[in-house]
């Protein structure tokens, strides 16, 4: 009997003691993370700027586009996979009548930079995969290798290359003879190039689908050659610049550098994350028998309009645990292969591939000192929101100095809060401006709201679109056969040949972005005469800058008035407010999420967060830059990022930060330029400028427009507006009258400016958590080991007393 109760106590003390070191532990657990360091220096390897790296207009496909919907009809083709061109010759200088001595690409064959669909959209929620959506084949990356009527060939080959001998004859001539062949017959690939992808997206069939992924083969192996032939090119000696900087652009192709076999897995494994993405689907909140909801639209609709807190967690943790759960592993794989790409185009690793097109000493640096500048902003937004929120949701679930749930944030990801606008304007009763309905009432159609953007170009004396561009762009939505709508601008690559296509719709949004498109058409334009290597943005965000400086512009109340698409007056404090508040949780919310996009993969790339950490990491820097976490723990068996398309794309998104800050300093510089700007006087403020009929700022923009990629980009913006460097100074000037108001309106309700971190958000592992993932508010538990935790192990330890007494 005494061995019996010394067996129970010695059972009690050990059930005991593991208690108590469990709830100890669990009072301040630690992840082994790195240091999050504010910047730190590129790690350069090699020469070479974007013309074929990351998506670029530059890439085959040369497409710019937006997230909206709508078509006209085109020609009909005979021979799929060759479009009939348009016919008019620009100087003579090209023969658009090209044979199937190349096909156009289609997709992001082997190199980040070569689109896989137009590369402007931030979102891309509503695209098409050619290569994994269910209604196509799949993608077969040996296709060319295989079809015994390309066994053997090489696409790339000049039939009077007297270059074989050039490392010990060589000279300028030489060269600029080589770069002129090769300019010549690039153009004319790409113009093929872009044919069959114009092709599918305008006419979507099993025909087309099949030359558009026959074509991404065919260019693959052209740009190979080319990159092998340039590499030949001793450049060390080239004094003339532009001659260097063009062998310069010819020296990386990206992933496209990677043995055939690696190719092959590299675009394997982006296929399967995709195919993963574009076919992930949940099933609807406390309705487990109706599932099959899609990210568009149904559940983009519930993320923007839905005030239920728990559907919210619900829609939100599982479509990541249906998309970035799933391809977690594929993704450490795509990272070894990104980088083994970025060291054969003589970089160290990714991160300074995917830099160097921005030509900076240190870019990391040079976007954390923009960021510094527009915080204080942001944290003025952030806690009026947060405020907003806790009124809509109770100060339970959201705390005063707390970072802000992503879920209720108005979107999927929690990088536009345009979706919560509604009900946190700062004056409710002062409707936002929508001229939907006198557009209707006024009779527009899609083909005169491209007559008007036309207009708007040709007000400041900048080009008007040439005859091929009515002739075949598609404006409106066919009847007769499936289009892809998301709206793009394309070029040819022949210098003549220019198209949108869009499905228009006679509505508020649409005027916008048709002008946003027209903008992409002008820079192709003012480029055009460039070498084809040159015909590209100053560097990956300046076309996007261009557009949306534009569209500044177009979206103001004052020249919506101008159209007269406004008839009464809204030129009030209170429409200003609701004006600039609208346009901040757009655009100004946007930053740190696209700062943290890129932020987190340098640091994957080059090491500094190995693979155990990729999740925990993310939603450090997530809570560090915007200020909001996860509504539910998460863990390293998560993998968030891959719930963003641009990860499983391998898309990189600095450029969309660099964009966002470019077009506040463009549009201060020519509403400053034209006088309807001057600092400091509130009767002219930032964002009442309108530049239509303004020859002046149409000089400006062709001026920063012509020179294409021909020089670094900073120097391209100091000629042309007389600044150097990246600043955020220029959104801080269009914002001030909200920067204003906001500063007011926390001092009245005493808001805590900025967010402390209130709980753990990530843990390695769950299980080690001791803590569910669905349910409860995790982080709202006490931290320390006080009274409360004493009283919870005290009770523990009485149950656990009383199960070892009854066990034997």
């Amino acid at each position: 009997m005494a061995c019996l109760r010394n067996r129970k106590l010695t059972i009690w003390f050990q059930v005991n003691l593991v208690i108590l070191l469990t709830n100890l532990c669990l009072a301040e657990p630690q992840l082994d993370l790195p240091p999050l360091s504010q910047s730190s220096s590129p790690r350069y390897g090699g020469y070479g700027l974007l013309s074929s790296t990351q998506p670029s207009i530059n890439s085959p496909g040369n497409q710019f586009d937006q997230n909206f919907q709508f078509s006209t009809a085109r020609p009909n083709q005979n021979t799929p996979g060759v479009y009939p061109v348009s016919s008019t010759p620009f100087n003579g200088q090209i023969n658009p009548d090209i044979s199937n001595n190349g096909y156009p690409n289609f997709g992001n064959v082997g190199n980040p930079s070569s689109t896989l669909r137009p590369v402007d959209d931030r979102n891309r929620d509503d695209r098409i995969d050619i290569n994994n959506d269910p209604n196509f084949r799949r993608n077969d990356p040996n296709f060319v290798r295989n079809d015994p009527n390309f066994v053997g060939t090489n696409p790339y080959e000049f039939s009077n290359n007297n270059i074989d001998e050039r490392l010990h004859a060589v000279n300028l001539q030489q060269i600029r003879d080589f770069l002129l062949k090769a300019d010549d017959q690039a153009s004319k690939e790409c113009t093929n190039n872009v044919a069959a992808q114009w092709n599918f997206e305008t006419d979507v069939n099993d025909a087309t689908q099949h030359a558009a992924l026959d074509a991404q083969q065919r260019y693959t192996l052209f740009q190979r050659g080319l990159w092998e032939a340039a590499q030949q090119i001793p450049r060390g000696f080239v004094r003339d610049y532009q001659t260097f900087r063009q062998l310069r652009m010819l020296s990386i192709i990206g992933s496209a550098a990677l043995p055939p076999d690696q190719l092959d897995r590299y675009n394997r494994i982006i296929n399967d994350m995709l195919a993963v993405y574009n076919t992930a689907e949940i099933c609807a909140y406390n309705e487990p028998f109706k599932c099959g909801l899609h990210l568009q639209p149904e559940l983009q609709f519930i993320m923007s309009h839905s005030r239920d807190w728990d559907e919210l967690s619900h829609v939100w943790t599982e479509w990541r645990r249906n998309t970035g759960r799933r391809i977690r592993d594929l993704y450490e794989q795509l990272v070894d292969l990104t980088n083994q790409a970025a060291r054969l185009n003589n970089f160290t690793d990714a991160s300074a591939y995917w830099m160097f097109p921005y030509e900076s000493g240190n870019l990391r640096q040079e976007v954390e000192e923009v960021w510094e500048q527009v915080k204080p902003l942001y944290d003025l937004l952030h806690a009026y929101v947060r405020r907003r929120l806790r009124e809509a949701y109770g100060p339970e679930r959201i705390s005063r100095s707390a970072p802000i749930p992503a879920h209720i944030l108005g979107d999927m990801w929690g990088q536009s809060w345009s979706g919560i606008v509604p009900f946190t304007l700062p004056y409710p009763g002062k409707t936002l401006v929508d001229v939907t309905p006198e557009m209707i009432q006024q009779g527009y159609t899609p083909l005169t709201i491209f007559q008007l953007a036309e207009e708007f170009f040709v007000s400041m004396n900048m080009s008007a679109m040439p005859p091929d561009f009515w002739a075949l762009s598609v404006f409106d939505q066919p009847q007769d056969r499936h289009i892809h709508c998301q709206p793009s601008a394309w070029d040819f690559c022949n210098r003549h040949d220019f198209r949108i296509k869009m499905c228009t719709h006679a509505d508020m949004k649409d005027l916008v972005t048709a002008h946003h498109e027209m903008a992409h058409i002008e820079y192709f334009l003012a480029y055009r005469n460039q070498p084809k290597v040159f015909r590209d943005g100053a560097n990956p965000g300046f076309h996007e800058a261009i557009g949306e400086a534009i569209a500044l512009s177009i979206s103001s109340p004052r020249h919506l008035q101008t159209l007269g698409l406004v008839q009464r007056s809204i030129d009030d404090t209170a429409h200003d407010t609701n004006y600039l508040f609208t346009q901040a949780m757009d655009k100004l919310a946007f930053l740190p999420f696209a700062l943290v996009m890129d932020r987190w993969r340098w640091d994957v790339f080059t090491g500094d967060v190995r693979k155990e950490q990729y999740n925990c990491h993310w939603w450090r820097l997530r809570e560090q830059y915007q200020g909001i976490k996860p509504p539910v723990l998460r863990s390293e068996l998560d993998f968030d990022p891959g719930a963003k398309y641009h990860i499983p794309a391998n898309i990189p998104y600095i450029r969309y930060f660099v964009s966002t800050i470019l077009q506040f300093q463009i549009h201060r510089v020519l509403c400053e330029r034209t006088g309807q700007f001057i600092p400091g006087d509130s009767t002219r403020p930032l964002h009442k400028c309108d530049i239509y009929r303004n020859p002046e700022a149409g000089k400006i923009l062709t001026r920063i427009m012509e020179r294409g990629s021909s020089a670094p980009w900073n120097q391209i913006l100091q000629d042309a507006i007389g600044e150097t460097r990246l600043s955020g100074e220029a959104l801080r000037d269009y914002f001030r009258p909200l920067e204003d108001w906001l500063r007011s309106e926390n001092l009245r309700t005493g808001e805590y400016l900025g967010w402390s971190y209130d709980g753990d958000y990530c843990k390695f592992s769950i299980e080690t958590a001791g803590l569910q993932v669905y349910g409860g508010f995790y982080n709202s538990a006490h931290r320390n080991f006080d009274l409360t935790s004493f009283f919870t192990i005290l009770l523990s330890s009485t149950l656990a007393t009383v199960a070892a007494l009854r066990w034997r």
